[in-house]
């Protein structure tokens, strides 16, 4: 048997001795797999129950900060992970998660428990979950831990096969509200509020065009390496003049893997900057390459250009085809690139027809949305 597999069914035993104890239905555990922030879906579905129900038990968890620091805080984290959180599993009438949680397909849950994916991203773009997963072990606990999810939130119908293939979900499973992170982009205030942060901590880029290349990870070192090498902000940002400033901002999972040149005159890395949508507030231009960042920020109808140099080698794969529906020009090289940023064309009709894969709604009414069908109070719309 597999090495992480035992720790799965170690957990799945513990999870077992916890059912003992009473379950809580308006106790709501927020447990966050993926990122060390609480911000987000999670953090919009936590604030919005603590209005409607001020009584409730409301658990937050973050994964991140249970294995951090010296070794005895390690032990201590491991403690919380195999033992407090199991108890808080087996005593939560909710249960709410932002990524796949492996131990939950060998744990046993009380009937009537309520388990609510969030998947941190947004649309259906680049291959995910066990779109891609070769691994015999991850494949299995990934379906089999998915039976026990009775909700799956995602942000329009055209996205739901692909999230049935991804999660192994049946379908009735699959709610198309939206996502509460996207009330964001149509609350005026809220995005003023994120522009201000910005400048805040970054006064000096007052006045400034904002270029915001945000890569996504290849699945070699190589290949992860070669983005700095290939993306040369530096040279960029001289080929577009001092009107211009490049944000460079890293998947979480190159930060601190591959070194980033950043906070020269005209480049800063913000990878470790807040909240993205901030970013995105108050950047002129995305620059993309296959990440599914570019799902959020077209809702700004903003221009995006697509930096895809290694397309042919790109090995995640698509679920639509690349080149006929990105939502803007694709360019190889950096001249290209520069000169398409000078131009800051959107591409409307290829924008509009990228929108329409992934969303069903254009209002700040997800998070309601969500709550409604939790709470049974609305239909399925799929």
């Amino acid at each position: 048997m597999d090495k992480k597999e035992i720790g799965y069914k170690l957990y799945a035993g513990i999870a077992a001795l916890c059912q003992i104890f009473p379950k809580k239905s308006d106790k709501a555990v927020f447990y966050l797999i993926h990122n060390d922030h609480f911000r987000g879906n999670l953090r919009m579905i936590y604030e919005e129950l603590k209005k409607r129900n001020p009584t409730g038990t409301y658990v937050v968890v973050n994964k991140a900060d249970l294995f951090q620091g010296s070794f005895m805080n390690k032990i201590k984290g491991a403690f919380y992970f195999y033992f407090v959180l199991n108890y808080h599993f087996a005593t939560a009438g909710q249960i709410y998660l932002n990524d796949n949680f492996l131990p939950l397909a060998y744990m046993p849950v009380k009937k009537g428990t309520k388990i609510l994916q969030f998947w941190h991203g947004i649309g259906a773009w680049k291959r995910f979950g066990l779109s891609t997963e070769n691994r015999e072990v991850t494949r299995r606990a990934v379906e089999k831990g998915n039976q026990k999810v009775t909700h799956l939130f995602v942000s329009g119908r055209n996205v739901v096969p692909f999230y049935k293939e991804a999660f192994g979900i049946e379908e009735e499973k699959i709610f198309p509200t939206g996502l509460p992170v996207l009330d964001f982009y149509f609350s005026e205030e809220k995005r003023a509020c994120a522009g201000r942060k910005f400048y805040e901590s970054y006064p000096q880029l007052q006045g400034k065009k904002l270029l915001l290349y945000t890569p996504t990870f290849r699945n070699s070192t190589e290949e992860n390496e070669n983005l700095q090498r290939v993306f040369d902000a530096k040279r960029l940002q001289k080929l577009l003049g001092e009107e211009w400033c490049i944000l460079t901002r890293l998947h979480p999972s190159l930060r601190g893997t591959i070194a980033v040149e950043g906070d020269f005159a005209g480049v800063v890395d913000v990878s470790a900057y807040g909240d993205i949508k901030g970013l995105y507030e108050v950047a002129n231009v995305l620059v993309n390459d296959y990440s599914s960042t570019m799902v959020e920020f077209a809702l700004l109808r903003k221009p995006i250009l697509l930096f895809a140099y290694d397309l042919e080698d790109y090995d995640r794969g698509f679920y639509r085809d690349y080149l006929e529906n990105v939502p803007g020009n694709v360019v190889r090289t950096l001249d290209e690139l520069a000169e398409e940023v000078k131009k800051e064309h959107l591409e409307a009709e290829k924008l509009e027809r990228f929108l329409a894969l992934h969303y069903d709604y254009y209002d700040d009414k997800n998070t309601e949305r969500v709550l409604d069908v939790i709470d049974g109070r609305e239909r399925r719309e799929n």
